[in-house]
């Protein structure tokens, strides 16, 4: 059965683990971190973000295997319209993962695959969610930023429609 590379997986809700389809391959599909994959019905929010990229590299590796088979073939007109075709579901494998790390990038997960021989081997994930020991961080920040606004000339602060709060104010200006 021939998938559309668009449909290999998205950032989103419909995600599908692709070790649930018929035509899994095992060994097209990396581990993460060094480890095998967390379980297909994960329900934790790092734990489905891994599943996404390895899908996104399963695929990828997939699309590979297929490329380099076609290129066992003699040169042809059908084998460059193959070979082609192949290289432009890469592509598509490649935007598909792209737009996961555009995703996922403002929660602070940063990946780095391991490739060998061509194929993507092992996924480095890395969490900004939680410390190098892989605890959770819990802890909230506030942040202050000091920033200066010009006053209109001849205004007065207390003309202006605005409030003025936070800490170490103390209602003077």
């Amino acid at each position: 059965m021939q998938m559309t590379p668009m449909s290999y997986v998205t950032p989103s809700n419909a995600f599908e683990d692709p070790r649930c389809r018929i035509d899994y391959q095992a060994r097209y599909y990396p581990t993460a971190n060094g480890q095998a994959a967390p379980p297909i019905d994960a329900t934790g929010q790092n734990s489905r973000i891994v599943l996404e990229f390895l899908a996104a590299y399963y695929h990828l590796n997939r699309e590979y295997q297929r490329l380099l088979e076609i290129r066992k073939h003699p040169d042809s007109p059908q084998r460059r319209e193959a070979e082609r075709e192949c290289l432009q579901a890469v592509e598509k494998v490649l935007i598909v993962r792209d737009r996961l790390e555009d995703v996922y990038a403002p929660l602070g997960v940063i990946t780095d695959p391991v490739v060998s021989e061509g194929f993507t081997v092992d996924v480095s994930i890395k969490f900004g969610n939680v410390d190098a020991a892989g605890r959770r961080r819990t802890d909230l920040y506030t942040l202050t930023a000091y920033v200066p606004i010009p006053m209109p000339e001849g205004a007065k602060l207390d003309d202006l429609p605005m409030k003025i709060e936070g800490p170490g104010f103390n209602g003077e200006y």
